[in-house]
């Protein structure tokens, strides 16, 4: 377990420093950290024909069982405060509010197979979209202070969307990267041109950037036995179990071979239900530990990392530009 400790800390330590080494070489030269075609991003509609006034979004509620219809600004609000905490900067909300609204125009527009769980929301585990009355509830004193921010932020950029030729794009966020996000084709099989690997170096600031969690040899043959069919494990053993992990380019486990068989690496992350698929495994002293960094599926715009932009300066184009690389920002 020492040999594992001292890993763990020299990991933590370089990661610690990753940021401070990417502030200091971008002040230094100048360059801005964000990826950018050099164009400004176009203050263009989409379709000069259509206007944001009337605009619901209609969303199945999973508490009720019912099918809501929501107006655009309460929709804004509601579904960035169930994504970014109050005390993130405007910008990073301003971000991620047109995220949201990008996410839920292309989901309803394309053939996407999860949409009922994508187009749906639970506002009692502040999943998707909140009314203000459970906003009141999740903020309780601070509430007046976070609303109006909210508001301000949503009326900002109210008619704001993120496309991709022409058309909303798949927008995806998550909470913190492992540094680099990853695509989507690696993810979920589907390549997108702005769904690509990008570096998010401030996450290694985030206090769920590492993380780890500990299995008894039993635990660990449980879960094995219980999520894969056909493993053959030798409890005698353990420490031959878990063989060589293939990782993409962006750090995020591809594979693990697990005695003969070879396991996806999002599976392993469900059934071992780890904050992020890029883990390191390790056996000592009768025991498993998995090390993971970041926190989400890795793929489209980190949160936190919106957050440091946004603390850097960046404005929410500069945001979304970053994260979704050749998309643009325009009016709808």
């Amino acid at each position: 377990m020492k040999n594992f400790i001292y890993v763990f800390i020299l990991l933590l330590t370089v990661n610690l420093l990753v940021p401070s080494v990417y502030h200091y070489i971008y002040s230094e030269t100048g360059d801005t950290l964000y990826s950018s075609d050099g164009e400004t991003p176009s203050q263009t509609s989409v379709s000069d024909n259509n206007s944001s006034e009337n605009t619901k979004f209609t969303l199945y509620n999973l508490e009720t069982g019912t099918t809501d219809e929501i107006e655009l600004i309460p929709f804004l609000i509601g579904s960035a405060a169930c994504e970014m905490p109050a005390s993130y900067e405007k910008e990073a909300i301003k971000a991620q509010m047109i995220a949201c609204h990008s996410y839920y125009l292309y989901c309803q527009e394309n053939d996407v197979p999860d949409d009922s769980i994508n187009l749906s929301y639970d506002e009692r585990n502040m999943q998707k979209y909140a009314s203000a009355e459970r906003l009141k509830e999740f903020w309780g004193n601070g509430f007046e202070e976070n609303y109006n921010m909210f508001l301000q932020c949503a009326e900002d950029v109210r008619d704001i969307i993120v496309t991709y030729n022409g058309n909303a794009a798949l927008t995806a966020y998550y909470a913190v990267s492992c540094g680099t996000t990853q695509s989507s084709e690696k993810e979920w099989g589907t390549p997108l041109d702005y769904l690509i690997p990008v570096e998010s170096p401030y996450d290694a600031l985030s206090d769920d950037y590492l993380k780890i969690k500990t299995y008894s040899v039993q635990e660990m043959y449980d879960r094995f036995m219980l999520n894969f069919a056909g493993l053959e494990l030798d409890m005698e053993h353990p420490e031959e179990w878990i063989g060589e992990i293939n990782y993409n380019q962006s750090g995020y486990v591809d594979t693990v071979k697990i005695n003969k068989s070879k396991i996806r690496g999002k599976d392993f992350r469900e059934y071992f239900e780890l904050k992020s698929c890029c883990f390191m495994i390790f056996y000592q002293d009768n025991a498993f530990s998995i090390a993971t960094k970041g926190y989400g599926h890795g793929v489209g715009m980190s949160q936190f990392g919106a957050n440091r932009l946004a603390m850097e300066g960046k404005d929410f184009r500069e945001i979304l530009q970053h994260y979704y690389p050749g998309t643009k920002t325009e009016y709808v």
